[in-house]
């Protein structure tokens, strides 16, 4: 994509990660294959946006505590991003 850089603007936000990063519970059950609370429902969006529309552009999710390894008890992260912008709609998860 070509987008003129003076043309974005980006949000950054900790989604509800600033709370739980602090409280560090690594002990929070799933519920439904989501994580309700703890560390591993902290998650950070960058979302890129149109300054004169305010439509957004491009949005990024990442999870930094998506899962511990257990042998060396490292947080391994993952991500989840979309792009909508003109006629162009892509994203990393499937349909």
């Amino acid at each position: 994509l070509s987008i003129p850089p003076g043309d974005l603007a980006i949000w950054i936000d900790p989604i509800d990660s600033t709370n739980e990063y602090i409280g560090g519970r690594e002990d929070v059950a799933p519920v439904d294959g989501i994580a309700p609370a703890g560390l591993c429902s902290a998650l950070v969006l960058i979302g890129p946006y149109d300054r004169r529309s305010g439509c957004p552009v491009l949005g990024v999710i990442n999870e930094p505590f998506f899962c511990r390894d257990p042998i060396t008890r490292r947080w391994q992260g993952r991500y989840h991003w979309g792009v909508a912008y003109r006629g162009t709609r892509l994203c990393s998860l499937s349909p």
